[in-house]
């Protein structure tokens, strides 16, 4: 029998002045004002206050005015000004409505213009690709620019010197030979050209100095969208990090064990040794700086390492459409001879029923074995091995390279059985591991 709630104060409180908010907008961001409860609550007994005042100044002038009246005309005219209070309290509260619903409104708008900036920040997203190449481009033509303000940089130091010496010369010139005026016309039109030549050089500096700016703003930007497409990645490596390790996880599969055979096995580098210059050393010295690009690439070699490693595992079934009739583990003997270790599984199907390799590996072992009936072995990667039993017939030979997928026998009853079935075993250095970890871990995450 359920207690009704007891009533309290601050709840009424609470459920009469919600919390409202205020939004406000500026050219780059969109902020709120919170209204609190108290604040409401408050500002609520201010207002009463202001308005008893008013009504007891009221009540003042009326009595003051009505002394020479009679009774019956003071109460008229305090009801004609309780009426005129009522009215402004009404004007007020329709006031504060429409303030309200305008709020509301704002709020309504700055939703839609905020859900307008997240699909903008998805097409940005999806321009990235684009960007980076941009990017490379504009590198290029920053790096040239770089280059023509040096080359104009010395090119204005050489015609500075030279116009030191012919200064230099005119005014030898002058202190020698004062008949000299021929020459020291010439001096000055070289001068001249020399200053003309230099005030041109000054302007194209400085017009490169501006696409040197513009250069590097953008430059700015597609590192600004590198590192937004490095967070994306990096979101999506730990993604797919955590699916492949959970796969390796239900399967109780030594999940570093496989990663170092796996480097071990299939992981190299080479190739000739060529020589790199400066600006490709410095370049390299950039990329191996960064730090997240390097963590990055760690993790999407080890996912990389990961779907490798479980491409070459026995994740899977045999065939669909089958009945698991028996689990793994200790079982009571189906030909009554007591309890016994099981050391796979049993999955009944139709006679004929074509069975598939699980896993690519070679064929070690297709022909009869004492209890097993006619029964294929195939050896995996990383130690595994499956065993396929009780089959009507084997469709591989020994040395044989199956690929995952591949029909390999058919169901039957062969060996010690009692109708027809696929007895499935999956072996790790040898030692026999319980093969639905495998199916569910597949049916689950791949």
């Amino acid at each position: 029998m359920s207690s009704r709630p007891s009533w309290s104060p601050s709840r009424t409180i609470r459920a009469i002045f919600a919390e409202r908010r205020v939004y406000i907008r500026t050219d780059n961001s969109t902020r709120y004002l919170a209204i609190r409860p108290a604040t409401q609550v408050v500002g609520v007994i201010a207002v009463a206050a202001v308005l008893g005042w008013a009504a007891y100044a009221t009540s003042a002038m009326v009595s003051r005015a009505l002394d020479g009246h009679t009774a019956q005309s003071k109460l008229e005219v305090m009801a004609e000004a309780y009426k005129a209070r009522l009215a402004a309290y009404a004007n007020q509260q329709l006031a504060l409505e429409e303030q309200l619903n305008q709020a509301n409104q704002r709020r309504d708008e700055v939703t839609q213009r905020l859900s307008d900036k997240q699909a903008r920040l998805i097409d940005a997203a999806n321009n990235l690709q684009a960007a980076q190449a941009e990017l490379t481009v504009l590198r290029g033509e920053y790096e040239d620019a770089l280059d023509a303000k040096h080359d104009d940089a010395a090119r204005l130091t050489k015609l500075e010197a030279r116009r030191s010496e012919l200064e230099a010369t005119i005014t030898e010139s002058r202190t020698v030979n004062a008949n000299l005026d021929s020459t020291l016309a010439r001096m000055t039109q070289a001068m001249d050209q020399v200053v003309a030549e230099r005030d041109a050089t000054t302007d194209s500096e400085a017009r490169l100095n501006g696409e040197v700016v513009r250069l590097a703003t953008a430059v700015d930007q597609m590192q600004d969208r590198e590192d937004r497409l490095l967070s994306q990645l990096e979101d999506a490596a730990r993604t797919s990090f955590a699916g492949m390790e959970t796969l390796f996880s239900r399967s109780s599969i030594d999940l570093d064990r496989i990663l170092a055979e796996a480097r071990r096995d299939y992981s190299g580098t080479g190739g000739p040794f060529q020589p790199i210059t400066d600006e490709d050393q410095a370049a390299s010295d950039s990329i191996e700086a960064d730090t997240r690009v390097a963590s990055l690439m760690q993790d999407l070699d080890t996912v990389n390492l990961m779907r490798f490693a479980a491409q070459r595992l026995p994740f899977g079934i045999p065939f669909d459409g089958g009945r698991v009739t028996s689990g793994f583990g200790p079982r009571r003997d189906p030909k009554g001879r007591g309890r016994g270790m099981h050391e796979g599984i049993d999955i009944a199907a139709p006679r004929g029923t074509p069975v598939h390799a699980t896993a690519s590996g070679v064929v070690i072992f297709a022909g009869r074995q004492r209890g097993y009936g006619i029964v294929v072995k195939i050896r995996h990667a990383f130690g595994f091995e499956t065993v396929y039993a009780h089959n009507s017939r084997a469709r591989v030979k020994v040395g044989q390279r199956v690929s995952r997928g591949d029909w390999i026998g058919d169901v039957g009853s062969t060996g010690r059985s009692t109708g027809n079935h696929l007895h499935y075993e999956i072996r790790i250095d040898n030692k026999p591991v319980n093969p639905m970890k495998f199916v569910e871990a597949a049916r689950d995450v791949l």
